[in-house]
């Protein structure tokens, strides 16, 4: 077997994030017959099946979700040896402003965002948190994590991952009730709902909908809802990468929700600049990782 390449990295990381053919292909640049193609040869050296296709895109299968966490290693250590070896001809030296929400901004910081300025002294980074869309267009941020798709030739659109829905409850709550076994043991449950923009996710309709549960407290904060449900309050709908919270459980993996995206976005004119291409590259790598390991 031929050694694995790096276009075979980007091919696989981009077919990840991606929900079908064009989608990879326009991350790429390229067109849908070349990354079928680029595929079929792939799995044929590799001798293994790394996508089924169906009428809905592509499906990854076992073997490619084994690779991913490999290839998103790979993805950031090549981030970091260009940022390196460009680093004493362009000085990264400005502000970069990040919108997105709050939930998302803690994960952000946790999982080592704000690291990024031990190779750049001179970066600083500034998170813009709500759950209203920032405009990029306007100047008030130069990147924006969003989950709606996003269509403006002004804007350069990057889906970064792709998560699950779950509900999930504080090992006090599910020990001090009756056990939930699917949809139908949410019955005599407390919930915790999400109010303003965030009641209009699906999980938070979904979550709305059900009957015979108790709506115990609601907000339009997402870590006020989950540090209720830290405090064994109640049920909360949340991304599988929650799963990872030692303070939480899974309770009922959403699998009739779709997936979500995950996109990045930044000004076109902005694809150049150094800061933002360092920030934009340890934000995908960060989320990337961060959403496979809770598949």
């Amino acid at each position: 077997m031929k050694p694995f390449q790096w276009d075979h990295v980007r091919l696989l990381l981009a077919l990840l994030r991606a929900k079908n053919l064009e989608q990879a292909a326009a991350e790429l640049s390229v067109d849908r017959s070349t990354i079928s193609r680029r595929l079929t040869s792939l799995e044929h050296e590799l001798g293994v099946r790394l996508f089924a296709r169906t009428r809905d895109g592509v499906k990854p299968t076992s073997a490619a979700l084994r690779l991913r966490p490999l290839a998103s290693d790979m993805e950031a250590a090549a981030t970091a040896l260009s940022n390196a070896a460009t680093s004493s001809e362009q000085s990264v030296r400005a502000t970069v402003r990040v919108a997105t929400t709050e939930a998302m901004a803690a994960l952000l910081v946790t999982e080592g965002l704000l690291s990024v300025t031990d190779q750049h002294p001179e970066l600083v980074i500034e998170l813009l948190c709500g759950n209203q869309t920032v405009g990029l267009e306007r100047g008030a941020a130069d990147i924006s994590l969003r989950v709606a798709p996003v269509r403006d030739a002004s804007l350069k659109v990057r889906c970064i991952a792709r998560f699950g829905l779950g509900l999930f409850a504080a090992p006090s709550y599910l020990d001090a009730r009756s056990p939930i076994h699917g949809r139908a043991g949410l019955v005599g449950h407390d919930v915790l709902l999400p109010t303003g923009e965030l009641s209009r996710m699906p999980e938070a309709r979904w979550l709305a909908a059900r009957k015979g549960v108790r709506v115990v407290f609601r907000s339009n904060s997402l870590p006020a809802l989950v540090a209720a449900a830290l405090a064994g309050r109640g049920l909360v709908a949340l991304g599988l990468s929650w799963s990872a919270n030692p303070g939480l459980r899974l309770v009922l993996p959403l699998e009739e929700l779709p997936k979500r995206p995950l996109w990045l976005v930044t000004r076109a004119e902005d694809s150049g600049r150094a800061a933002v291409r360092v920030v934009s590259e340890r934000i995908a790598a960060i989320l990337g990782r961060a959403f496979s390991s809770a598949r």
